[in-house]
């Protein structure tokens, strides 16, 4: 920052640092919470929405609790901007901090001290971090003399221009004034990561701002001011000194700061207008921030006015002296309470099953207030006050996901009731994390088992001890039902491991484990963390029992075929490239990072999809494909089949638990568990059928008739290809039409800024750095936007709000689901992100890959009724690529146009108006700053390349001209491995030549690895059994030949055995089946009189009533009668 000349008015020698016992303070003890306060009255409400205590420079705010005076009888102009509470009640140091109620500084603390100086600043202090700061990333630091930490440049000026400052002035101004050290003070300042200190920043933290619950800080920096004087102090003036303290605590992600004021007795330097005696007058200090961009910035009320040097009496936490902010954000915005509006609810997202630990923020919360919540469709309950800005409350288990409202009744001590409303989702079991790790999950059979947890979890944090309890889903007469069995009691949460005993089966073949906090609270929900539902292994001959039962069952219900159900992609590269029409199967994908076991439930599986919409009558189509990428046929391995109920569920079918229970219970039982192999000579001949008969109701996957969906691609410095395959490189400045449906029903925008070396200078070249897109669909209309960010590299916002993926990696919303389809762990050492935005609906789709340079899209279309109906810089799709350079008016320009006209004449014309544009703007920004029509970007190539490009790019021309115009060498890599994806992606595309599907054999199965050009199938026969009529077969012109006649027939000597086998089973048959027919004639009469009595209508899956099992409520769901 340029520093204004004072003239020749110092002389002297600087002093060198002088140590000082007084300087070395012992760990403060935690100030003690405040007593909460009464709520605001209307007046001091107004006050509080009005201003917050802080004033606004470039529209910014800043979440944080509300400013007020703790001392009432203080008059100040901060009090004048701020809401007080005359009644408030502070508890910790009547008049301010203490030297005990800092951070610990000085040369015991191992502090480095700034030399004594005036204006001065440190060096650039490297950090271990990085440190988010108005949403960039910053791994150096300065401390100035002066009351400010900078990030950019060093700090000199000594009055404190007003805010907001541009000149790439970044700072935190704690107190920014004019000190000088040589006249008496130090300056202190540390980085720790020392664990007792983490933990006082972590409570900072999380007692200040509620909705940070589970925030733990990684990394501290610590700078006092101590003891400091001002320029041109008397000797008299000179006794006056400040003690103030900024502290920056991070977890890598969020960033927040604390001011500790001990002691302020001066504002202003005599060099800034101030008396020399007293450091009062001219223009005092600054405290605030200033983001450098000369249009962000935050300060706090009475800056650079007299009464500033009040700061020490003031707060914005209740604690006189201390204040305390989130600044890793675009914006720094006031936070506090409300008399009436929304709620604000912390996790946003949590499992169906429940028992998850909230913070609900916004409303003004009384002492001895009376707290009510309600989630739609279940009983009220109690919530918890935490503070005055703060309730907790616990979850009920859910019968549905999506948005669910939530109502939050506050009632004083005198009756009276204030209602507050919010929004939860509810996430399907599948989609969300396990909190409770079980052990060698492959298969769990009864018997001693071993489950882990983390015990620094919100839902356990308040208990020492905590239950496990094993909940069994179970149809019980006409419902689905819930069973909860405590099965150890009193375990220490610490110890984080446990074992404990599973029952023998009992038809409890359903399974989750919940560690529940072991104190329940009056009136509300248990609190507890979840497993994932789980089959419970049996015997051979318990899986065979299950799976006949479940075939009779199966035979009675309408059957399920494939007709009118896409069919899966016909390879994995196909699977990758479908995500309009299919989604990564929560269960068993590859991009499980997060999950400590994968594929389960398909043991011979390494990623399967699922349709992404519910299918007809509610079935899904479940692909999966082995590790050579082929789709695997079930009848062969644990792969994909047609399955009766959807995992999203749908009109009154449950979340995955239907699915679960209905569908991939069975396929163990028939198709793992009650197995053995084909050719064991010790089958008993039902055993080793069990599974094809299961496939005749669960038809296996088919890539018969698949059509994969057409593939775009947008990357390095714009080149794009069209859906029809024209490739051509717009590299405009803008927000431009990137597709859109000529009715209006779907637009998507892209914008592309101009590309920015890492020193800093703009070239000729642009990136694309954000797209968005919305579909005005019968289920919703909301916008879905992916753009770069400086801290996390990309974020992905719905409506303006950035969606959290760290509770799940999978969000829905009606028509819509998007993906982050690499992991929020920073352990994973990658700076790449990768969306899926898919609107189900349309059948449009965006694969979304981000680095910290360039956003990469790869649009793909598979709804062929869209053919010619779209515009844009992505072309028409109508398969000719000729016309795809088709401007708002229809004229098409020819496809060999120069990239000047195609430039000027195409690309241009697609630019947005204000009025359309879908983008949201971060603070400071507007449409305007983003458009720069006379950008004018090189156009052609040097003919002679450097040898560098050559070694980085070999012959691939976009690369060359991207390193080029760029000088980074990442960015032409990532072109090149942009493109590399882009051609798989195409490959893809292009439809496979296969034959139709091998027919199922008795007695015997079909051995291919697909059903492609050129594949070779056996058919392998069952012990007793041999093949006849051939038995090799190939793939050729799309048939497999004749068939007729291959089949497999006994062995002569096994016939023979088996004949006297049957026989002598017969008679026993025979009396059997007699008996089972008079059973079912009996049943059937009770049937039909309790059917007329309480059945009025078949439903399949309706929400019954609340049953009290074990003193917990939890829900039984009804099943369909024809399943009785």
């Amino acid at each position: 920052m340029p520093r204004r000349r004072r003239g020749n008015r110092r002389g002297g020698q600087v002093r060198q640092p002088v140590v000082d016992s007084l300087n070395i303070t012992a760990p403060p003890t935690q100030a003690a919470p405040p007593t909460p306060a009464a709520p605001p009255t209307p007046a001091t409400q107004a006050s509080t929405e009005a201003g917050q205590g802080m004033s606004r420079s470039g529209m910014i705010s800043h979440n944080m609790p509300p400013i007020v005076n703790p001392i009432p009888d203080a008059p100040s102009a901060l009090s004048s901007h701020v809401p007080t509470n005359m009644n408030q009640a502070i508890v910790g140091p009547a008049l301010g901090l203490t030297l005990k109620d800092l951070y610990p500084f000085g040369d015991q603390a191992g502090d480095e001290a700034l030399s004594k100086n005036d204006d001065g600043s440190s060096p650039p202090i490297p950090i271990s971090t990085l440190f988010p700061f108005f949403n960039h990333q910053h791994s150096k630091l300065f401390v100035s003399t002066n009351g400010v930490i900078s990030f950019l440049q060093g700090v000199s000026t000594f009055t404190p221009d007003p805010f907001p400052i541009a000149n790439d002035a970044r700072m935190i101004a704690a107190f920014w004034a004019d000190i000088d050290t040589t006249r008496g003070g130090t300056v202190w300042y540390r980085e720790t990561t020392d664990a007792v200190l983490l933990d006082r920043a972590t409570k900072e933290v999380t007692n200040n701002y509620p909705n940070f619950f589970r925030f733990k800080a990684s990394w501290v920096f610590i700078a006092t001011w101590d003891r400091v004087a001002f320029y041109g102090c008397s000797d008299e003036g000179c006794s006056k000194t400040n003690t103030f303290q900024a502290v920056l605590i991070t977890n890598g992600q969020h960033s927040f700061t604390i001011y500790n004021y001990e002691d302020i007795q001066w504002t202003t330097g005599k060099a800034s207008g101030g008396e020399s005696a007293t450091g009062l007058g001219g223009t005092p200090a600054q405290v605030g921030f200033n983001a450098g961009d000369g249009i962000v910035s935050f300060t706090v009320n009475a800056s650079r006015s007299p009464d500033i040097v009040n700061v020490d009496k003031e707060s914005n936490v209740d604690i006189p002296g201390k204040f305390a902010f989130r600044i890793d954000a675009s914006d720094i915005s006031d936070g506090g309470c409300n008399t009436k509006g929304n709620l604000t609810i912390v996790p946003r997202y949590g499992p169906m099953l429940g028992g998850q630990y909230l913070i609900i923020s916004g409303p003004c919360i009384e002492p001895n207030a009376t707290i009510k919540v309600t989630f739609s469709g279940s009983p009220q309950k109690e919530c918890e006050r935490k503070s005055d800005l703060a309730l907790a409350c616990i979850t009920p288990l859910f019968s549905h996901t999506g948005d669910t409202p939530v109502k939050v009744e506050i009632a004083n001590q005198e009756g009276d009731s204030r209602i507050f409303q919010g929004l939860y989702m509810v996430l399907n079991p599948a989609d969300c994390k396990h909190q409770v790790q079980r052990h060698n999950a492959f298969d769990w059979f009864s018997g001693l088992q071993k489950i882990s947890w983390d015990p620094d979890v919100a839902e356990l944090h308040e208990d020492d001890l905590v239950d496990i309890d094993l909940l069994y889903l179970m149809k019980v007469e006409s419902r689905l039902k819930w069973m909860i069995d405590i099965r150890k009691k009193g375990v220490k949460r610490l110890q984080n491991t446990t074992e404990f005993p599973l029952p023998d089966p009992a038809n409890n073949y359903a399974m989750a484990i919940r560690v529940t906090a072991a104190t329940r609270k009056n009136n509300q929900f248990f609190r507890g963390i979840w497993s994932d539902v789980f089959p419970l292994a049996v015997t051979k001959g318990e899986a065979k029992q299950f799976c006949q039962s479940w075939l009779y069952s199966e035979a009675q219900l309408p059957s399920r075929t494939a007709e009118d159900v896409q069919p899966c992609p016909c390879t994995l590269d196909q699977a990758f490239l479908d995500i309009v029409r299919f989604q990564p199967d929560p269960d068993c994908n590859m991009f499980n990072r997060n999950r400590t076991y994968n594929c389960l439930y398909r043991k011979d599986s390494t990623h399967c999809i699922r349709m992404a919409q519910v299918g007809p009558n509610g079935i899904d189509n479940l692909c999966c494909y082995d590790a050579d990428m082929n789709l695997i046929d079930s009848r062969l391995k644990e792969g994909g089949c047609l399955q009766r109920y959807h995992y999203l569920g749908g009109p009154e079918v449950l979340p995955y638990l239907s699915n679960f229970y209905f569908d991939v219970l069975p396929f163990l039982h028939c198709c793992r568990y009650s197995q053995k192999e084909q050719n064991d000579p010790s089958d008993d001949k039902n055993n080793g059928t069990l599974c094809p008969q299961y496939i005749k109701h669960r038809k296996f996957s088919s890539c018969a008739n698949y059509e994969p969906p057409r593939p775009a691609r947008t990357n390095g410095d714009p080149h794009i290809t069209t859906l029809d395959g024209y490739s051509y490189t717009f590299n405009g400045v803008g927000e431009f039409v990137y597709l859109k449906t000529t009715d209006g029903t779907f637009q998507s925008q892209i914008r592309f800024e101009q590309f920015r070396k890492e020193n800093g200078d703009l070239v000729d070249a642009s990136v694309c750095t954000a797209f968005v897109s919305r579909h005005f669909s019968t289920s919703g209309s909301d916008v879905v936007e992916v753009r770069l960010n400086s801290i996390r590299t990309a974020d992905l916002l719905v409506n303006g709000d950035i969606i959290d993926f760290d509770e799940s990696t999978v969000h829905r919303f009606p028509g819509i689901f998007v993906v982050q389809m690499t992991s929020n762990q920073p352990n994973l050492n990658t700076t790449k992100k990768e969306f899926i935005v898919s609107f189900t609906e349309i059948g449009i789709a965006f694969r979304a890959i981000a680095n910290p340079a360039v956003l990469s899209i790869l649009p793909v279309v598979g709804n062929k009724t869209l053919a010619g109906s779209l515009r844009g810089l992505l072309g028409d799709f109508d398969e000719n690529p000729d016309n795809d350079l088709r401007t708002p008016s229809e004229e098409i320009l020819l496809t060999n146009s120069t990239s000047e006209r195609i430039h000027y004449d195409f690309g241009i014309s697609w630019r947005i108006t204000e009025n359309i544009s879908l983008f949201s703007y971060e603070p400071g920004k507007s449409f305007g700053d983003y458009q720069l029509p006379r950008f004018r970007p090189t156009f052609i190539l040097p003919t002679n390349l450097p040898p560098e490009v050559t070694e980085v790019c070999g012959t691939n021309r976009e690369c060359a001209f991207d390193f080029t115009l760029t000088d980074s060498v990442e960015f032409a890599t990532e072109t090149v491995e942009l493109l590399v994806i882009f051609n798989s992606s195409l490959a893809a595309s292009i439809k496979t030549k296969n034959c139709e599907d091998l027919p199922s054999v008795e007695r015997g199965v079909w051995n291919a690895t697909n059903t492609l050009e050129g594949s070779n199938a056996t058919l392998s026969c069952f012990y007793g059994y041999e093949t006849t009529g051939g038995g090799h077969i190939h793939c050729s012109n799309g048939t497999w030949g004749n068939l007729s006649g291959i089949k497999c027939t006994p062995l002569g000597s096994v016939s023979k055995m088996d004949d006297k086998l049957e026989e002598s089973s017969r008679h026993y048959y025979v009396i059997t089946i007699c008996v089972v027919v008079l059973v079912v004639i009996i049943i059937l009469i009770i049937a039909v009189v309790l059917y007329r009595l309480y059945k009025k209508k078949r439903r399949e899956y309706a929400l019954g009533k609340l049953t009290d099992l074990h003193g917990d409520s939890v829900y039984e769901y009804k099943t369909k009668d024809s399943e009785l």
